[in-house]
């Protein structure tokens, strides 16, 4: 997964408005594999939840 950042140029933004701005440009498709790892540890976690409350 490639993950970029890049600070704004802080010379163009007004003087009375010095805000530190962050842009981070990443492609979903690299996310999808985080995303369904998670679903399914938590659908385990649910599963093992509902078996415990069963018993």
């Amino acid at each position: 997964m490639t993950i970029t950042h890049r600070a704004a140029d802080a010379s163009a933004a007004p003087k009375s408005e010095k805000v530190a701005r962050l842009a981070c440009c990443c492609k979903l498709s690299d996310l999808l594999p985080l995303v369904r790892q998670m679903h399914q540890q938590a659908a385990r976690a649910n599963a093992a939840r509902q078996e415990q409350q069963a018993a």
